[in-house]
């Protein structure tokens, strides 16, 4: 009977770990994500304003010369 009561004494502190664990842990994860959704985002953008830019540039370029 001690061995049961230590099994579940230890599930049941191993099941609030866990959840204190997850609590903790889920809001920073989440942040992660829209961080690197920001930076994705703004990554993205850069590279359409270069790519308008290198395309305008090329254009000056031939009626100049």
């Amino acid at each position: 009977m001690k061995t049961f009561a230590a099994l579940t004494v230890t599930g049941v502190v191993g099941m609030l770990l866990l959840k204190l664990l997850a609590s903790l842990f889920l809001p920073i994860l989440g942040m992660f994500f829209g961080i690197l959704a920001m930076v994705v985002k703004f990554a993205l953008i850069a590279a359409v304003i270069f790519f308008v830019y290198s395309m305008i540039k090329k254009r000056r370029e031939a009626n100049v010369a």
